[in-house]
C-alpha cells in the first residue's frame, strides 16, 4: 500500500492508496512541520491518528510532502519517525511543499506559488526547481499567507485601525486578551498556525471595505516580494497557485496579475488528490 501525506503547518492530509492510485482511506491530522515541532510532538500526531492503525504494517511506500522539509536534517528527522511507525515500509520519500505544489499542478514550465498558512514561490523549468527568493518564514516574510493576514488583523485591532463594528465582531470570534495572545505567540508551539487561524475572519467579512483593502494589500505584498523576480519567466509561462488562501482570494489575485500582464492557470485548494494521481502515474515502485 502507498501512503501519501501533504502537510502544511495547520493540517496534514493523508491518503492510503493501492499501487494503481485508488484511494482506500482519507484522514486528516494536525499539521506536521519538522522545523517547528519536536520528534515527540510529530510522533504523537501520527500515533493519535487511529484511522491509520489497521494499516501500519501494510504500508510499503510513503510519500511525505511538507512545509519545513527540504533540508537534510528535517528530511532525516521525518524519515526516521516514519520508519519507526510504519515498520514494514521499504521506500520513503520526503519532499518540501513546493515539490508538492509542482506535482499537483504541472509537468511543464511555470511559476508555482503557495499561499496557505505560509507562503512560498519558485520557478519550475520542466525538470529543475529554481528559487530566486527564499521563504523567510512567518517572522520575516510570508506575504500573502494566512499568518500574514492574521498579523494584519491583530495589528489593526490593537492599534485601533479596525472599524468599531469589525472590532466588536473580532472580539466575539476570538479571545483578544493580550496576555493570551502573547502566550500563544511567544510561549506555545506553532505561532504561525495560531496567526493563520485569524484568516477565516477576513474571508467571513470579505464584503467589508476594510477587510477588502487588507486582503488586496496582502496579495500585493506577495506579488511585489516574489513574482516580480520572475518577470522574465512570466512573459511566456503561466502561474499556478496552491493553498487555501490562494483559492479563496483568487479573484483578488487574478485582478492584480492582470494589472501586471501575468496570467494564472491553476488554483488548487487541496493538492493531496492530485499528488496520489501523480505518484501512480510515475509508477514508483516500493
Amino acid at each position: 500500500m502507498i501512503l501519501v501525506a501533504d502537510s502544511g503547518s495547520t493540517k496534514c492530509d493523508w491518503i492510503l492508496a493501492d499501487k494503481n492510485g485508488e484511494q482506500l482511506l482519507f484522514s486528516q491530522t494536525e499539521g506536521i512541520n519538522p522545523m517547528a515541532l519536536s520528534d515527540k510532538s510529530i510522533i504523537g500526531i501520527i500515533q493519535n491518528n487511529k484511522d491509520l492503525d489497521p494499516y501500519k504494517t501494510l504500508v510499503t511506500q510513503i510519500h511525505f510532502y511538507g512545509a519545513g522539509c527540504g533540508t537534510r536534517s528535517a528530511d532525516q528527522k521525518m524519515k526516521l519517525i516514519l520508519e519507526n511507525i510504519f515498520e514494514n515500509t521499504i521506500h520513503i520519500s520526503i519532499k518540501e511543499d513546493v515539490v508538492a505544489a509542482i506535482h499537483a499542478t504541472t509537468t511543464k514550465p511555470g511559476v508555482i506559488c503557495i499561499l496557505g498558512t505560509g507562503s512560498n514561490c519558485c520557478y519550475f523549468d520542466g525538470t529543475n526547481i529554481i528559487q530566486k527568493i527564499p521563504s523567510l518564514g512567518y517572522v520575516l516574510s510570508d506575504e500573502g499567507s494566512g499568518n500574514f493576514i492574521g498579523k494584519e488583523l491583530l495589528r489593526g485591532y490593537y492599534h485601533k485601525l479596525m472599524p468599531q463594528h469589525l472590532a466588536i465582531a473580532f472580539e466575539k470570534a476570538y479571545n483578544t486578551d493580550m496576555n493570551q495572545v502573547f502566550q500563544q505567540l511567544y510561549h506555545n508551539q506553532n505561532p504561525n498556525k495560531y496567526l493563520a487561524s485569524f484568516a477565516r475572519f477576513a474571508f467571513n467579512h470579505r464584503n467589508d471595505p476594510y477587510i477588502e483593502a487588507l486582503l488586496h494589500h496582502t496579495i500585493a505584498g506577495f506579488v511585489k516580494t516574489y513574482l516580480t523576480h520572475y518577470h522574465q519567466e512570466l512573459q511566456q509561462d503561466p502561474i499556478h497557485f496552491v493553498g487555501s488562501i490562494a483559492y479563496y482570494a483568487q479573484d483578488i489575485i487574478n485582478k492584480q496579475l492582470k494589472e501586471k500582464g501575468y496570467r494564472a492557470s491553476t488554483f488548487v485548494r487541496k493538492p493531496i488528490d492530485r499528488l496520489v494521481k501523480y505518484i501512480a502515474s510515475q509508477n514508483i515502485q516500493a
